[in-house]
């Protein structure tokens, strides 16, 4: 690589090389029976060129000299068609890298064999515990990725890792009642996944489904799960934390730093190295040294995240946020680990305190939230009724208003954290809210 680096300088005024080699093995489930296990693997190379402030991009489906060369050349090409960008001031310089924690090497050999076991485990332990379940849905996957990232200031940094991932979607058919598909999973760093939590999780809020309660127009406590955190909080906070936003205006956190934009039990953070993290990357998408950023401390707003580009426009340093698309060999400010710490109890404890309420744990319409001022409007389902303490049904409901104000009412988050393999991964307990205005359905 360091040759195609010099190869690619005579060309370039600076350059960037960045190269993934990939393994995914997975296996799928459908109606109960195994649909379809496959190992795919591959190796991608993007360039990123400057040449008089032009940029050049090229993306080749592998790692070989020769096929590299020809995209060098054809992102010199580019350059040369492309206008001047007068913002550019240059790519990354070498910085220091964490200790991360040691691979898992027992992930880069896994066979679908092993995943197609865990899944006809999870369809028999299923059909065990109800035999009225039906496994709509379901998949076992182990993806493994080695990288390496050079430029031509003398970034030089590689990094190898891997993740496995388990989940199954029920519905529960019974005396007339068909339940909406629930689904539970497990991510982590080793083969360890938890089937039994996932088809005792699930089959649970499938018993819970079977009876069908109406929901009416009302103001209540709701604990949302954490699909529904990740979903909402992906679309409509989350990129209000970027950096571009900033400097382009739109984010309503512009000016907001050090101000309270959220309940004090409220604290979130990016940390790639957090002990559930899936991804414990020491570099992010351009040779960065990553590190933990603290976004929202105790319902304060701390600070924007940034990627090289817009941080040196902004006169500021990267926070090691840049997130490579390695379709386009584009990058933009995206996140590792965003985390909410959490608290002290346990879920069933914060249910057990709740006369009447909510527990919901998915939405839906949360993709349509608007991030440039946190409005959403979004339907719970599946939602399920408390009462005096205990869940006694399922309902659906429709919650519009503004993340902010809904951040604000925020009571309590639960000692249990789920890790969310969403847009990004998220790591969150389940969270109360207070006093929240449901639209009956």
């Amino acid at each position: 690589m360091e040759n195609l680096v010099r190869y690619a300088e005579k060309l370039f005024d600076e350059v960037e090389i960045a190269v993934y080699r990939s393994r995914e093995v997975s296996a799928s489930v459908e109606l109960n029976e195994i649909s379809m296990a496959s190992t795919r693997s591959g190796a991608v190379t993007v360039i990123r060129g400057i040449k008089d402030k032009r940029l050049g991009l090229a993306v080749v489906d592998s790692d070989e000299e020769r096929r590299v060369k020809e995209a060098i050349e054809r992102a010199a090409k580019m350059a040369r068609l492309n206008s001047p960008d007068e913002k550019w001031v240059s790519l990354p310089e070498p910085g220091k890298y964490r200790e991360g924690p040691k691979p898992n090497y027992e992930l880069k050999e896994v066979s679908p064999d092993e995943l197609v076991e865990m899944l006809v485990r999870g369809i028999k332990l299923a059909r065990d515990k109800d035999e009225n379940l039906i496994v709509a849905g379901g998949e076992g996957g182990v993806g493994w990725e080695e990288s390496r990232i050079l430029n031509s200031h003398g970034v030089d940094v590689s990094q190898e890792g891997g993740a496995a991932f388990f989940f199954l979607e029920f519905v529960g058919r019974k005396e007339g009642v068909v339940t909406p598909g629930i689904f539970d999973f497990d991510a982590r760093r080793d083969l360890n996944l938890d089937v039994d939590g996932v088809v005792e999780r699930a089959a649970q809020k499938v018993k819970w489904a079977y009876n069908v309660i109406p929901s009416k127009n009302e103001e209540v406590p709701v604990i949302l799960g954490p699909w529904a955190i990740a979903g909402l909080l992906s679309y409509a906070l989350f990129p209000a934390f970027s950096g571009e936003r900033l400097i382009k205006g739109t984010t309503p956190l512009a000016d907001k730093a050090g101000e309270r934009i959220a309940s004090e039990v409220l604290t979130i953070y990016d940390d790639p190295f957090h002990p559930l993290a899936i991804e414990p990357v020491i570099a992010d998408g351009e040779g960065v040294p990553t590190r933990k950023n603290v976004l929202v401390e105790n319902g304060t707003f701390k600070d924007f995240v940034w990627d090289n580009y817009w941080a040196r426009i902004h006169g500021t340093e990267s926070t090691g946020n840049g997130k490579r698309d390695t379709r386009s060999g584009g990058v933009n400010i995206g996140f590792h680990s965003m985390v909410i710490e959490k608290g002290s109890r346990a879920l069933e404890d914060v249910i057990g305190e709740i006369k009447r309420g909510y527990l919901v744990d998915g939405f839906q319409g949360a993709h349509s939230s608007n991030p440039d001022n946190g409005n959403f409007a979004v339907t719970a389902n599946p939602a399920f009724l408390i009462e005096d303490g205990e869940v006694k049904g399922a309902s659906v409901f429709l919650v519009a208003g503004n993340v902010y104000e809904l951040l604000q009412q925020a009571s309590e988050v639960t000692r249990e954290q789920t890790v969310m393999p969403f847009m990004t991964t998220m790591i969150t307990p389940h969270v109360k809210f207070e006093n929240v205005r449901i639209a009956g359905k």
